[in-house]
């Protein structure tokens, strides 16, 4: 056996290396989820139920696209470096709230019926 290794010490490695990639933490996690929309304007005031969403997260950076069914999708990106500057984020056991100085955007794992509150 030690003949072996010592004969392929870099096809070894190579199976190492390959197998520990395959254990990435750093891989996103993504889920179909419902989210309800608040915005602190004239023009649009709030989703009256949840709309469909997809929630992913990659190393603390949190992406929803949300799915309303009278419009095109909407986009949203949560930096983790810009949390507690540009948004607040509270995790709760029913989903996350993201709360930025122009909307509240609420994550549910699911679907929240007609209560929006965690």
């Amino acid at each position: 056996m030690t003949v072996v290794l010592k004969a392929f010490p870099s096809l070894v490695t190579a199976f190492v290396l390959t197998s520990l990639s395959l254990l990435d933490p750093g891989k996103a996690d993504t889920r179909k989820v419902f989210c309800h929309l608040n915005v602190k304007s004239s023009v649009i005031k709030q989703t009256n139920q949840a709309a469909r969403c997809q929630f992913s997260q990659f190393q603390g950076n949190a992406y929803v696209v949300m799915y309303p069914s009278n419009r095109s999708p909407l986009e949203f990106q949560f930096p983790s470096a810009k949390q507690g500057m540009t948004y607040e984020r509270s995790n709760h056991e029913g989903g996350i709230r993201f709360i930025t100085p122009v909307l509240t955007l609420k994550v549910f794992w699911e679907d929240p019926g007609t209560s929006h509150r965690f």
